[in-house]
């Protein structure tokens, strides 16, 4: 009996303990802000990126091996498509825009980095060689559907970007370069120089390259779409708030729990991604559409038992920086936990039954009277 009631115990505090985590919350992350210029014959604009934590997570844990034939995977044009949106809103022509894209990008500080980045990571860590501004560049113009490819020089261990116009550049400083490939001219693109004002256009070749062996790597195998994008504007974003709620405080593995909530912003549109978390790394579990009033609900079923963490981002728009929701835990209880659970009231319920039936069932005691001498 006292076997029994110390497991009763420990399960007892088990389940209390983890009703506590349930309860545990960690504090909203920051996102990351990154000013950028641009200029054209009258003004200059100044472009704010924002970024959620959520998202420079999801990059930091992607695949970062890199060979000759995977070049294409660190470009990312869906997690750059807002903020290409919103610059050629300003450089509606093709080259205007290309010479943009290439403004934005010399104003990330130039540093060899041996390890390769998704564009995200090189806006956020403001610092990159020349691959990586590459990928950038490449990212915001096939955003906007441009024929993009890379070049590659081997021999000179560098990158820059081909692109594809309709007429030969006409602000190019130099007569025009360009590749011929499967047979479309793509234009040279170089992406590296800290001059943004004065920096390189399109068709223009820094004089090392000239007559140099170069490699085009199509854009086969690009992301097609992420957890989230980058957002811009050219005006201060206001900030948002996105909640997360669970609709019941204990889930038994193999069961479906609600997960909702609601972005607080004055503007609303886009979409809600889920994430979830055993560990160190967060999984993207899901992606879904905000309604009109900017709720979101997702139906989360997790496949096995343990301590969860979730959260939820927000992207953001044209007015509103992004936002990730506080991060939330939640235990789900293993079935064979409930089965000994189950087993442990079974065994009081039968002892309790049996207990009552045996003083109900035991005979009684009979008293003789007690015999009294009178003297």
């Amino acid at each position: 009996m006292r076997k029994q009631v110390l497991r009763k115990f420990i399960i007892t505090f088990v389940f209390e303990l983890f009703l506590f985590l349930m309860l545990f919350r960690i504090g909203l992350a920051q996102n990351y802000e990154r000013q950028f210029f641009l200029q054209d014959e009258q003004d200059t604009y100044q472009l704010t990126l924002s970024i959620t934590s959520s998202l420079y997570e999801y990059y930091q844990q992607k695949n970062h091996l890199l060979t000759q034939n995977n070049f294409a995977t660190f470009v990312t044009p869906y997690s750059m498509a807002l903020v290409a949106a919103d610059v050629r809103s300003v450089f509606p022509s093709e080259e205007g825009y290309v010479n943009a894209a290439l403004m934005l990008v010399h104003q990330i500080p130039y540093q060899i980095i041996e390890e390769p980045k998704y564009p995200v990571e090189t806006i956020i860590e403001n610092q990159g060689d020349c691959d990586l501004l590459s990928y950038v560049c490449a990212s915001l113009l096939k955003a906007q559907d441009l024929d993009v490819v890379l070049f590659y020089y081997e021999t000179e261990s560098h990158m820059n970007v081909g692109v594809h116009l309709p007429n030969p550049p006409r602000d190019a400083r130099t007569p025009s370069s360009y590749v011929d490939y499967a047979g479309t001219r793509y234009y040279m693109a170089e992406c590296t120089g800290n001059d943004w004002q004065n920096g390189w256009r399109v068709g223009e070749c820094p004089s090392e390259l000239e007559g140099a062996i170069v490699t085009v790597v199509p854009l086969e195998g690009y992301e097609q779409v992420s957890p989230g994008q980058v957002s811009s504007s050219y005006g201060t974003m206001e900030s948002s708030l996105i909640s997360l709620a669970f609709s019941q405080d204990l889930v038994i593995e193999g069961s479906t729990i609600i997960i909702s909530g609601v972005v607080s912003a004055s503007t609303l549109n886009g979409t809600v991604t889920l994430y979830a978390s055993t560990s160190e790394n967060w999984l993207a579990i899901e992606t879904v559409s905000l309604d009109s009033t900017g709720q979101y609900t997702f139906s989360w079923n997790p496949m096995s038992w343990g301590l969860y963490y979730v959260k939820a981002s927000w992207s953001g728009n044209e007015e509103h920086a992004g936002a990730d929701s506080a991060i939330a835990s939640i235990f789900v209880v293993p079935k064979f936990l409930l089965l000994v659970g189950g087993g442990l009231v079974i065994v009081v319920i039968v002892s309790i039954i049996l207990l009552l039936m045996y003083r109900t069932t035991r005979p009684q005691e009979i008293q003789t009277p007690t015999e009294y001498q009178y003297q």
